[in-house]
């Protein structure tokens, strides 16, 4: 019984403080993304991603949800009219992170590609918000 009350007691501190993360890197990336152009939230979020705090789980799925925090601060109708939005697969994204020097060791688990996603998302859904 005592195991079960510390277990549960840790798995909520570690909630909070992943809940905690979560907050100030959404407001940080709501500051960040009318200054910088579509690629700058790329590298703010990949960063994000190599010190986030929370559960690894967490920081991988929320490359999305804080990527688009950053794109919705300014216009990115340049990078959408730039994107080939005729093939639903996006197989781009791996181009781009080689490109950059972030290549995907893992294709089913990689921060830059589900960054690009979301960017793909983000122009097809109208610079709106991105599908989860």
């Amino acid at each position: 019984m005592i195991l079960v009350l510390a277990l549960g007691a840790l798995a909520y501190w570690r909630y909070k403080q992943s809940e905690r993360h979560f907050q100030e890197t959404l407001a940080a990336m709501d500051e960040l993304g009318p200054r910088v152009d579509t690629e700058g939230c790329v590298s703010a979020v990949l960063a994000w991603h190599e010190r986030c705090e929370a559960d690894k789980n967490l920081c991988d799925h929320g490359v999305p949800r804080v990527i688009t925090h950053c794109l919705v601060g300014a216009d990115r109708r340049s990078t959408c009219d730039g994107l080939d939005l005729s093939s639903a697969q996006a197989q781009w994204v791996f181009e781009r992170c080689e490109q950059r020097g972030t290549p995907c060791g893992d294709r089913k688990n990689c921060a830059c590609a589900s960054a690009y996603r979301a960017i793909d998302s983000f122009c097809r859904h109208g610079q709106e918000g991105v599908s989860l």
